[in-house]
């Protein structure tokens, strides 16, 4: 990557920092393209040249967190360690990476913006695949019931997502409470669980 590569790169990494920096804390709608160039140091025109319109860097802002998310878990899942420690670092992740942006501005453009839409719907297919895969290797070492059905099991996360994509109240809490998305996190492990191993 030459000098000029390298400047532009950077230049639009601010820009999506900032707005996202900004969409987090006044929400989407109030903060104008106006404001996120006075805030990345750049022009409005620059912004427009990279992202088109505002409605297209929240997309990729949003696109950015599924697709670092969908890394992580796969990442994991192809990871060779211990599983308890496996199914700890999945739980952290989780709530590390939802920690890293405000629920209701993901959300927020999940439900006004069907190409948002579209992009949430093809991360919860692959999301679920390696989830499942995930359970499938607790099965086999006993940590997760081998009597629950791969389709149950496929059921069971999508109402436990189906839940945070509808429930509007519970954003905002879970964004002020880590503690308590960590707790929410571990009962639906321990929906699959059939005992821990010590």
């Amino acid at each position: 990557m030459d000098g000029f590569e390298k400047r532009r790169n950077d230049k639009k990494e601010i820009i999506i920092q900032t707005a996202l920096e900004l969409f987090n804390k006044y929400g989407y709608e109030k903060v104008t393209v106006t404001e996120i160039a006075k805030e990345a140091h750049v022009s409005k025109v620059s912004i427009y040249n990279f992202f088109e319109s505002k409605d297209n860097l929240r997309r990729i802002i949003i696109k950015d967190i599924l697709d670092e998310s969908l890394e992580e878990t796969k990442t994991l899942v192809e990871k060779e360690c211990n599983f308890i420690d496996k199914m700890g670092e999945y739980l952290e992740n989780r709530i590390i990476h939802g920690g890293q942006y405000n629920m209701e501005f993901f959300f927020d453009g999940v439900e006004r913006d069907p190409v948002v839409r579209q992009y949430l719907d093809d991360f919860n297919i692959e999301n679920k695949q390696l989830i499942t895969s995930l359970i499938q290797e607790g099965k086999k070492i006993g940590y997760f019931s081998a009597d629950v059905s791969d389709t149950a099991i496929e059921v069971y996360i999508d109402i436990f997502y189906s839940y945070f994509l509808h429930n509007r109240k519970i954003r905002p809490i879970l964004d002020r409470d880590p503690k308590l998305a960590k707790e929410i996190n571990l009962l639906f492990l321990d929906g699959l669980i059939r005992h821990r191993g010590k």
